[in-house]
Formats: structure tokens, C-alpha cells, sequence
């Protein structure tokens, strides 16, 4: 039907899971983090901190997630996008709520089609990422 597109969501055991194999790589790392995931509509589905990582990472966290979801890119993709814009187009990016210019963030891709998103913070932007990505090519796993 042309009226009508297929749609996937991540559920809050998939989430669980992903948070868990994510939590527990940056535990092996050293490092404290938030790991936020939403699902197909991009509400929060799961969220798991440290608790030795600040508390600002859990807002970040949710934001990565979020933009990764709704942009449907990596958020350090979409940070070099809003850093290469004009200053009006720029201010207009960085204030709009939920959304987060930093690395650190991956939609979770089902047959092409952005199922959530996965945002982590607290590692620094770098790791960050790298544990976003791992947790979004998950999804086949969980």
C-alpha cells in the first residue's frame, strides 16, 4: 500500500541488552558512562549509567540517542553537518530541545529502516562513539 510504511521499534529487552553489552565494555575499559537508547519514535526506551559518571552525561546521553533517532545519522556526522552551516542555520540547530551537536550518538538500523537510537556519554566524544557504534550493530545479536 502506498499509504502505509513498514516501521520497526526496538523493544525495552533489546534496549536492556544492548545497555548491557555497551555498560559492560566501557566497565573493560575504564570508563564511567550513561548509555541511552530510544525506540522507533524516538521516546526513551532504556537508560543505564555508572555511577561514578557525572550526572550532566545522562542528559547527553538521552540527546545522542535522540538526535541519532530523529536525523537518522551519527551524531558526529551531524556535528560536522551544523558545524558547516551558516551562523543563523547553526543557531537554529544548536537550540532545538533534544537535539546535540556531539559525537557519540547511532541510529539502530533495521533492514534500512532506523528502528532507535543509541546515544553514550562520559567515555569523551571518541570513545563515546566507538561504544555507540558497537551498541547499534547489536541489534542482530540481541
Amino acid at each position: 500500500m502506498a499509504e502505509v510504511e513498514k516501521r520497526y521499534s526496538i523493544t525495552g529487552d533489546a534496549a536492556l541488552k544492548i545497555m548491557t553489552q555497551v555498560y559492560e565494555r566501557a566497565n573493560g575499559m575504564g570508563k564511567a558512562v550513561y548509555i541511552a537508547v530510544t525506540d522507533g519514535t524516538g521516546g526513551l526506551v532504556g537508560l543505564l549509567g555508572h555511577e561514578k559518571c557525572p550526572v550532566m552525561c545522562r542528559k547527553v546521553a538521552q540527546d545522542k540517542a535522540y538526535t541519532a533517532f530523529a536525523t537518522r545519522m551519527k551524531t558526529a556526522k551531524w556535528k560536522a553537518y551544523v558545524y558547516s552551516c551558516g551562523e543563523d542555520d547553526k543557531y537554529v540547530m544548536l537550540n532545538q530541545p533534544g537535539f546535540i551537536a556531539a559525537s557519540g550518538g547511532a541510529p539502530i538500523m533495521i533492514d534500512g529502516i532506523v528502528a532507535g537510537g543509541i546515544g553514550v556519554s562520559g567515555a569523551g566524544q571518541r570513545e563515546d562513539e566507538d561504544l555507540a557504534d558497537f551498541g547499534a550493530s547489536l541489534i542482530g545479536a540481541v
